[in-house]
């Protein structure tokens, strides 16, 4: 990315985090240590969930055939680098417990009728990987839909019961309760 490129991703992210917290009440407080703390905290969760969505973006390319070489390449990485930080078969694998289950090897498919299927037995998704998916067991019955960033299609509305559940680059899984 070029300087200026940086410079507008900056101010375009400062402004994400400024929006995430609670707005001061007036100029100084914008420079108290509380301020300043709400802000470091707002660039964790960012970076947080920034690094996850380029695991996901990674394990997409590398899925469609792009080589360790080229990935590495456009992260400014050897192949090596890139495939030891992100090579799925690398990343931790989640723990079966009796309130767990893994739904998967699952195709694009068919995941999103599986996850339904699962949610009417009382299982909440809670994580999306490519292939498989975490659900969580819950006293209530679940639905979901995925929506592709891609998509001209809405997100899924909060006045209608969806809420954000998980995402797998490009994909965003949403769930909502069913009304029994």
């Amino acid at each position: 990315m070029s300087n200026e490129a940086d410079v507008s991703l900056s101010v375009r992210l400062s402004k994400l985090a400024a929006d995430l917290g609670p707005s001061p009440s007036d100029e100084d407080s914008m420079q108290s240590p509380e301020a300043v703390l709400r802000s470091v905290a707002a660039f964790g969760d960012i970076a947080r969930v920034s690094t996850q969505l380029q695991s996901q973006a990674v394990a997409t390319a590398q899925a469609s055939g792009l080589s360790w070489a080229k990935i590495g390449k456009v992260l400014g990485i050897s192949r090596q680098a890139a495939q030891q930080r992100f090579d799925t078969r690398r990343t931790e694998a989640i723990q079966a417990m009796e309130t767990m289950r893994i739904v998967g090897p699952v195709s694009r498919n068919e995941e999103v009728e599986q996850i339904n299927a699962a949610g009417r037995q009382g299982w909440k998704l809670i994580r999306s990987l490519h292939g498989e998916h975490a659900l969580e067991l819950d006293d209530d019955t679940w639905e979901v839909t995925r929506v592709s960033i891609f998509s001209l299609r809405p997100l899924p509305a909060a006045s209608d019961g969806w809420e954000a559940a998980s995402t797998r680059f490009p994909d965003c899984f949403f769930i909502r309760k069913i009304l029994n």
